[in-house]
């Protein structure tokens, strides 16, 4: 990525994590290479068989990271958790995938998102609202937002009042 597309990467970066910070989001940092254990279980979306493996001087397997939810930082979680209730963290950085089927798509990406570690009212209405404003922070005007999640469906319904009857109806 060089010249004018590597310029406006960053700025949509920039505008992207601008968002994040307006809703109270703090950076974090996480390694680029972890150890293949964090990922032994599973690699996220991704086989083990996918993943960039080196060996340290000490004869440990690492990785490169193929994405940034299976190391999200554990270890630091009960620290910050100390400090205060709320732990909102954002995170900017490459990921990387060693898949020969990728036919001509990068084998490395960058990944930008948030972590929220909380149980706090109105959590994932925040999360939405966030979405949209990136969205509209990137310059588009049209796009749509779905939910894979059947709690929402369900909480919307049960605000309606509407019977069970009404409600099947509306889902069909």
């Amino acid at each position: 990525i060089y010249s004018q597309e590597c310029s406006r990467k960053q700025k949509l970066q920039e505008k992207l994590h601008r968002v994040f910070h307006q809703y109270g989001f703090e950076d974090i940092e996480t390694p680029t290479f972890e150890y293949f254990e964090v990922f032994s279980k599973e690699a996220g979306n991704h086989s083990l068989q996918e993943l960039y493996k080196f060996f340290d001087r000490e004869g440990n397997t690492l990785v490169l990271r193929p994405d940034f939810t299976r190391p999200f930082p554990e270890p630091v979680l009960p620290i910050l958790t100390l400090k205060k209730k709320l732990v909102s963290l954002c995170y900017t950085g490459n990921t990387f995938i060693n898949n020969s089927s990728f036919r001509g798509r990068l084998k490395e990406t960058t990944q930008m998102g948030v972590e929220r570690r909380a149980m706090i009212h109105g959590a994932d209405a925040e999360i939405l609202a966030m979405t949209v404003e990136c969205l509209l922070a990137t310059g588009l005007t049209e796009f749509q937002v779905s939910v894979g999640q059947v709690d929402y469906y369900k909480a919307i319904f049960a605000q309606t009042g509407l019977s069970q009857e009404e409600e099947e109806e509306l889902g069909s």
